[in-house]
């Protein structure tokens, strides 16, 4: 099986290294290179790609632009950009595969491979749908997260999270509905995503979405109740941060 691909990208020496790189994949047939958003949406509708290689940063358009003027992604996409801080969180949400340049070739074999098994398996991919909504309501609660598992992706609105509990470098995730999912990554990498999204680390082994406190109970660092009864410790030396971040929420 052939995967029809294509680069987009504004910088001629950077499509250039990359296609070079691309020649290890059998698998990988390289349609060729378009170096602006709008050249990049013509060459796709005339030539259907299986995957597109698309960089962010480009002059008029970036890459995100030129998804959010397609009818429809029908593709898979690995984005290739400098670092972006904004840019990776927003990865990181939809699950979504990119490459840092200059580009590692460990890092390319990465994504190449679940790629690969992707439209092997011809499964959907909502990441990109889910990566444009994200962008368009930043910082909203309405954003959605994704979840990979051995089951699938999951995609969950933020605001349905109750708490994210430490289970070793396992993460096991609550919900308002009471479904639990476990994600094969530690909590300190959610606690970065999320606390920025009315979340708060209250001990170790706990991240609580503040918009589902109930009610603060006192002691030493006393303990949160949260709106599906559970009650979640707060230890000591995170009491006042968490007060702090508490008092910001209007508590339901």
């Amino acid at each position: 099986m052939k995967i029809k691909t294509l680069i987009v990208d504004d910088e001629v020496r950077g499509s250039q290294a990359l296609a070079k790189l691309l020649e290890r994949y059998p698998e990988i047939e390289l349609l060729g290179a378009a170096h602006s958003a709008d050249e990049g949406i013509a060459t796709i509708q005339r030539l259907k790609p299986d995957l597109v290689f698309l960089d962010i940063q480009m002059p008029g358009k970036t890459g995100f632009d030129m998804l959010n003027a397609m009818p429809e992604v029908k593709f898979e996409v690995i984005f290739v950009t400098g670092y972006d801080q904004y840019a990776i969180q927003a990865f990181k949400f939809g699950a979504i595969d990119y490459l840092l340049k200059p580009v590692d070739i460990d890092d390319l074999d990465y994504s190449v491979e679940k790629v690969i098994d992707r439209i092997k398996k011809k499964d959907t991919n909502h990441s990109i749908e889910l990566l444009l909504q994200n962008i368009r309501t930043p910082k909203n609660e309405n954003m959605q997260l994704a979840l990979p598992t051995q089951e699938g992706v999951f995609y969950i609105p933020i605001s349905e999270i109750i708490r994210c509990e430490s289970d070793g470098s396992y993460t096991v995730f609550h919900f308002s509905d009471k479904k639990k999912i476990i994600v094969s990554k530690n909590v300190k990498e959610y606690e970065e995503l999320l606390t920025p999204y009315s979340f708060c680390r209250v001990h170790n082994q706990h991240l609580v979405n503040l918009r589902h406190v109930k009610k603060y109970v006192k002691g030493e660092g006393g303990f949160a109740i949260m709106s599906d009864n559970y009650e979640v410790e707060v230890a000591r030396r995170r009491k006042e941060d968490f007060l702090a971040e508490l008092g910001k929420i209007t508590i339901r």
